[in-house]
């Protein structure tokens, strides 16, 4: 008889232990779900941000010719503007942050008075961008919707000029 209840009590202590295992796996699992959730988050707010300014800066490189790149203002709000001449006329591409995204408008140059910052298509979200013009040099300044900042500074080869607004 001793023998059947010390059978029954092993049992019970495997199982407990099994249950109690059990448990702890389960919560691990919910609390590395919840930090690889915060991480993914923070890292994607991260990558818009460093998107949204290589962005910026590849397209100011690629704009990188006589007087194509400028700094200015777009319908009140901070914009670059590229002009480039194809097949005898000349173009421009207006990049600026509109209603939390960062927007390009690609039109005839003399045409551009004639649009709006709302016309843009939408490139990436972003909350905010400053631009700012000193000694040659482009100062991009980018805000994600939790309000960090991140900036980058580019110096032209062919040199910047402001723009009127």
């Amino acid at each position: 008889m001793m023998r059947r209840r010390s059978g029954s009590l092993n049992t019970a202590a495997v199982l407990s232990l099994c249950a109690a295992f059990f448990l702890l796996a389960m919560g691990l699992a919910v609390m590395a779900s919840g930090v690889y959730r915060s991480v993914v988050s923070a890292s994607d707010l991260d990558y818009t941000r460093r998107t949204a300014l290589g962005y910026l800066v590849n397209q100011i490189r690629r704009g990188d010719v006589a007087e194509g790149v400028a700094v200015g203002s777009f319908g009140g709000v901070d914009a670059i503007f590229l002009t480039q001449d194809e097949a005898g006329s000349r173009y421009t591409t207006c990049l600026y942050c509109y209603e939390g995204e960062l927007r390009e408008l690609y039109v005839d140059a003399s045409l551009l008075g004639d649009f709006s910052p709302s016309d843009g298509i939408a490139v990436l979200p972003l909350s905010s961008l400053s631009v700012r013009l000193s000694d040659g040099v482009v100062n991009l300044e980018a805000e994600d919707e939790d309000g960090v900042r991140s900036s980058v500074s580019v110096a032209p080869r062919c040199g910047v000029w402001e723009a009127g607004s």
